[in-house]
């Protein structure tokens, strides 16, 4: 008749086929741009730097401008992010384990940065800048708080620069 066929070649396939589809993704590193506003002033690049755990090389040879901040996390990092609130109704309700790999901030103005990022396949971007409501830690947000409490961000533009397979 008029109307969508079905081919009788349908079968099912065990979960066994799916893992093998899966199996090369986890290896992926992927690089991504994004704009990020913070409601904290943001004084200095120095500052941010500190915060976030980078230090730009410097042409001042007498100190090694290559280490991160003693209190700032080091890269690659290793975070804990819950399913977001935003896909939950879609994905399972699990903690998982992921690495932001590198981290480069650039002081834009007094509120707002751009990051450059490297992180493991399957991370979510969005919920490492704004913390997703605690669901995922450490966060940017968290990293720019003070005193134990966070700081509000929002990431208002994101691009993925690139993917290494």
């Amino acid at each position: 008749p008029n109307g969508v066929g079905i081919s009788s070649n349908i079968h099912y396939v065990p979960s066994s086929a799916f893992r093998n589809l899966q199996s090369n993704t986890e290896d992926k590193v992927k690089h991504y741009g994004c704009l990020v506003w913070s409601c904290n002033v943001i004084p200095t690049q120095s500052y941010l730097n500190d915060k976030l755990g980078f230090s730009p090389p410097s042409s001042d040879h007498g100190s090694d401008a290559t280490t991160p901040a003693k209190s700032a996390p080091h890269y690659p990092l290793e975070i804990a992010q819950s399913t977001p609130l935003r896909v939950l109704h879609r994905r399972s309700s699990q903690i998982r384990k992921r690495h932001v790999l590198s981290l480069v901030a650039t002081r834009l103005s007094s509120h707002w940065f751009l990051l450059r990022i490297s992180t493991s396949a399957g991370t979510y971007v969005k919920e490492f800048v704004h913390g997703d409501c605690g669901r995922t830690s450490p966060s940017v947000s968290s990293m720019l708080g003070s005193g134990g409490s966070c700081c509000k961000t929002d990431i208002y533009w994101l691009d993925c620069e690139g993917i290494d397979v």
